[in-house]
């Protein structure tokens, strides 16, 4: 087989396959072409060094000089028709006899025509090989506002189930003081789980007021129910706003609020107003619950987790606490729980590449610095490892020891 049986045939407007090109289905001949491609490459020259740099940038754009032409009787239709083509905008097919068939956009085109050689139009075309459509810039969406915009609604979803399964109208001071008795187990449960987290005096000291302010209050809130949520998310986002901790903490204290909270003794349902206040105790322990796992999920994707193991096993606690929730969830909340549990479980870990734990052996001891020198090529990490590994004594480490993957 010989190489002009590869080369690409178009069907000229008379209908024979010829050797030759076409743009946009139009046909016509090429006498030659050349073409230029390569590479992208910018050259670095620095002081005192004999061997440049030559960076490569990428794969430079294939551009394509044709010279072609159209002849016959026909000339002038065959060459106003190849005008349009290469004129009309945007990229197209381009069949060339030697290169193949590719997307590619025409540029500068010269076209010339003489009486010594009538019959004939002469092109000097311009083509830059091209993707058929426009590269568009991908836009990544932002986890964790998703997940901040769906425990937001599923906060306000549960706020609407309570008000609707939460009556204290005509209830006696005696039936509402057993309700404020369990919102104040779930405040004081808060400050116990949270006041450890304050990194200074000044967060604790405003952290203990505000709770203190919410306990003031507790008999009005127990009364509006609307209010209670918000006056616990107020305390959480000024704490959140203001401390130095790591967000981590605060996310597990809040998953420990959710153990805590409903355990206060639930009266004897023996009266009409005993069955009201039970009720009310149970929608109010059930929304208290459910708003103690919404804010961990709020906050689970702003936490810098150090391993993947951390960020794994947060994110699945919270969306099996959260599948439970939705499993008793009424019609208004149950979506708003599912698109929380499915947009925390992309968010958490989400892209973020995250080392895992692993087991460095060192059958005899040796002193934490050397440990850290071994494992990272420096000291920096060696508070690290001994807090990890929970050593006695950081001159003695020994044995199966858990460190970073990186730090190997």
């Amino acid at each position: 087989m010989s190489w002009r049986d590869d080369l690409r045939r178009v069907r000229m407007p008379d209908g024979r396959m010829m050797i030759g090109a076409s743009f946009r289905g139009v046909p016509f001949f090429v006498e030659s072409g050349d073409r230029a491609g390569g590479r992208r490459t910018v050259t670095h020259e620095f002081p005192g060094r004999d061997e440049p740099f030559v960076e490569d940038l990428g794969r430079a754009a294939t551009v394509l000089s044709v010279d072609g032409y159209v002849l016959g009787e026909d000339y002038v239709r065959d060459r106003d028709a190849l005008l349009a083509a290469l004129e009309a905008s945007g990229p197209g097919e381009l069949v060339h006899p030697h290169y193949g068939v590719m997307q590619a956009q025409a540029g500068q085109v010269t076209t010339r025509e003489s009486q010594r050689d009538g019959g004939t139009a002469q092109f000097q075309i311009t083509f830059r090989r091209t993707s058929p459509t426009p590269p568009a810039p991908i836009e990544a969406p932002d986890l964790g506002e998703l997940v901040d915009e769906a425990a937001t609604a599923a906060l306000v979803a549960t706020e609407t189930e309570l008000v609707e399964s939460y009556d204290v109208a005509g209830q006696p001071s005696w039936a509402t003081a057993s309700l404020g008795a369990e919102f104040n187990a779930a405040r004081l449960s808060l400050l116990a789980e949270l006041e450890p987290i304050a990194s200074t005096i000044q967060d604790a000291a405003q952290l203990n007021a505000q709770v203190r302010v919410m306990g003031a209050q507790a008999a009005a809130l127990v009364r509006t129910p609307s209010d209670l949520l918000g006056s616990l998310s107020d305390v959480l986002t000024a704490l959140v706003d203001t401390t130095q901790s790591a967000p981590r903490g605060v996310v597990l204290a809040l998953l420990d609020v959710y153990d805590d909270i409903g355990q206060v003794l639930a009266p004897a349902a023996t009266t009409a107003t005993r069955v009201l206040e039970l009720a009310n105790k149970v929608a109010l322990v059930a929304a208290l619950r459910r708003w103690a796992v919404l804010e961990a999920a709020r906050l689970a994707p702003q936490v810098a987790y150090e391993t993947l193991e951390e960020a794994q096993a947060d994110s699945a606690t919270i969306a099996e606490l959260l599948e439970d929730q939705a499993g008793a969830a009424g019609a208004t909340a149950y979506p708003s729980l599912v698109q929380l549990r499915a947009q925390l479980q992309r968010a958490v870990p989400g892209d973020a590449v995250l080392a895992r734990l692993v087991t460095a052996v060192r059958p005899v001891s040796i002193p934490s610095l050397l440990l850290a020198y071994q494992l990272y090529g420096s000291v920096d990490s060696e508070a690290a490892i001994v807090a990890r590994n929970r050593a006695s004594h950081p001159g003695f480490m020994a044995g199966a020891l858990q460190v970073l993957s990186r730090d190997e």
